[in-house]
């Protein structure tokens, strides 16, 4: 905007000094090579080249910053990206995460009751009471809930010891290892 306006003001005393020579020119004889009027156009003339060539330099380095600005901008944008994507990632495996907490919070299984087969009578465990009241991680740890082997002292440790550390459900032996008759109650 101040290189528009200094070309006006140049234009402007050019066309105003060109107007005072004519004044002295029509006082004056002409000089036999050239007149002022054709002066004041070449003068002019020059002016308008060196206008031109330094609105082409500003026009360059105009460029040049946008450039660099956009550049700049396209970076930031990359990292904003970035980083955007990184969030999401975390909330996405937030959610996940809390999503099989409350899964094995909440189980839902369709499993009634599982019925254990040994020497000592066969033990019904009601499978879906089990499940809500303590969870599937209580019987099956990490591992994806599931059937799974039992040995004697391996069950023993985990429903003997639950029971008597919440003080609930059976514990002695003919409670849990039931004789056909009483096989379906539970334990």
């Amino acid at each position: 905007m101040k290189k528009k306006l200094c070309v006006v003001a140049l234009m402007a005393s050019l066309l105003f000094w060109g107007c005072t020579q004519e004044e002295k020119q029509a006082e004056a004889p002409a000089p036999e090579s050239m007149t002022a009027v054709e002066q004041t156009q070449e003068k002019v003339e020059e002016a308008t080249e060196a206008v031109t060539e330094k609105a082409k330099a500003v026009g360059e380095a105009v460029e040049e910053k946008s450039k660099a600005v956009g550049e700049a901008v396209e970076e930031k944008a990359a990292v904003v990206v970035k980083k955007s994507k990184q969030t999401t990632a975390d909330i996405k495996a937030a959610v996940e995460e809390k999503s099989g907490q409350i899964t094995a919070d909440k189980p839902t299984t369709t499993v009634e009751t599982v019925v254990i087969d040994n020497k000592n009578g066969k033990v019904v465990l009601p499978h879906k009471k089990h499940a809500e009241t303590h969870g599937c991680a209580a019987c099956h740890g990490t591992k994806k809930p599931g059937p799974f082997e039992l040995n004697k002292d391996a069950a023993h440790a985990l429903c003997q010891g639950c029971h008597k550390k919440n003080q609930a459900g059976p514990t002695s032996c003919t409670q849990c290892h039931q004789k056909k008759a009483k096989a379906t109650e539970g334990c």
